[in-house]
């Protein structure tokens, strides 16, 4: 069992003596406060008169938000760099579980997802028009507020249903939190649906992994010292190599398993390889019917480009472990390797058995 650090133990005690209302109530108060997520909102009381008689409001980016006061509220799911939103999977969560809180409560829902590339370039509405432009965004605080929620162990749509109010017509939410559990697919998929560009890589690698592949993911965030990731630390050399071994020693034994598994001879079985370390990915390419998708892995909540291309990667793996037969997430004991979500929100996706598998 992890240790509760200091902070956890003053929000248990909170929670026990005020209630977790209250104390969660505080905490996203003081978290929009912490990540300024209630800046460059303003008074649209003050306008600037021109010679000709118009007036324009200094605050919104588009007047006519403010002015129209008939419309339906609206969720619009925030990723617009105010604060780190997270890996993509992350992300996928928050819009999800975002969309899913609009439809309960009579809401109409956007996301405008800017950074560090526009959304629609990847993934494109599907049975929703959820894009919302710039210009739609109203920073009228007399029309909009932020929210926020990013605890998971608090009831969130509780929380959420709490910051909307008569007043306000849109509530822009930050979030990477999963309120949608098991009915991830059935939302996604009235979201999204993959963009030209993403299709035309789909289908590249799909020829190449044919059906009924095993897809195996593997997460050494900056263990083997070739992926910047925050302050994670890089292991000495004897360390990485010996979790390198162990991971590729790994990777065999599951090749192995499916072959005898599936009777499959060995150059019609083809293994979906995901792991952000180009070092293990070169090692692991070395073995034989292993594909894996060309492209450098970019943790995309700690890269500033705004190329749409550097980022199909991790969206074409995700798509691809969907459709696989099997999904796995390897483990090391020893090495503590990060439990990633990518493969198991890809595989529920997909409705694709998942599992642990360890070294």
């Amino acid at each position: 069992m992890i240790p509760l650090t200091p902070k956890e133990v003053v929000i248990r005690i909170a929670r026990h003596v005020l209630g977790e209302r209250r104390v969660h109530d505080y905490l996203i108060k003081r978290g929009i406060e912490l990540r300024r997520l209630n800046e460059g909102y303003g008074n649209c009381e003050s306008r600037d008169d021109s010679a000709s008689g118009d007036s324009h409001c200094k605050n919104c980016a588009d007047h006519e938000v403010s002015e129209n006061r008939t419309s339906r509220k609206t969720l619009v799911f925030m990723v617009d760099g105010k604060w780190m939103h997270g890996g993509l999977t992350d992300r996928f969560r928050g819009m999800v579980s975002a969309y899913k809180f609009a439809i309960e409560h009579h809401l109409d829902f956007k996301i405008f997802h800017t950074s560090p590339f526009l959304l629609q370039e990847i993934l494109q509405p599907n049975k929703v028009d959820w894009i919302i432009d710039e210009k739609e965004i109203s920073r009228d605080s007399a029309v909009a507020k932020p929210v926020l929620l990013y605890r998971e162990d608090f009831d969130n749509d509780s929380a959420l249903e709490r910051q909307l109010d008569a007043s306000h017509k849109q509530f822009h939410l930050y979030s990477c939190i999963d309120t949608v559990g098991e009915d991830f697919p059935k939302y996604f998929n009235e979201l999204f649906k993959p963009s030209p560009v993403l299709e035309k890589e789909l289908e590249q690698y799909s020829k190449l992994l044919g059906f009924g592949y095993t897809a195996i993911s593997f997460r050494f965030q900056n263990m083997l010292g070739d992926f910047k990731e925050f302050t994670f630390k890089e292991l000495p050399d004897k360390a990485k190599r010996e979790l390198m071994n162990a991971a590729l020693d790994t990777l065999k034994k599951e090749i192995a398993h499916v072959q005898e598994s599936y009777g499959k001879q060995p150059e019609t079985c083809k293994i979906l390889v995901t792991a952000e370390s180009p070092t293990f990915i070169a090692e692991a390419e070395k073995i034989s019917n292993v594909i894996t998708v060309k492209g450098k892995s970019i943790h995309i909540d700690f890269n500033n480009s705004t190329n749409v291309a550097d980022y199909l990667k991790a969206f074409t793996e995700f798509f691809l472990i969907s459709r696989a037969s099997k999904a796995k997430l390897y483990r090391n004991r020893k090495y503590k390797t990060y439990p990633s979500n990518f493969p198991k929100y890809a595989a529920k996706l997909g409705n694709v058995p998942y599992e642990i598998v360890e070294g």
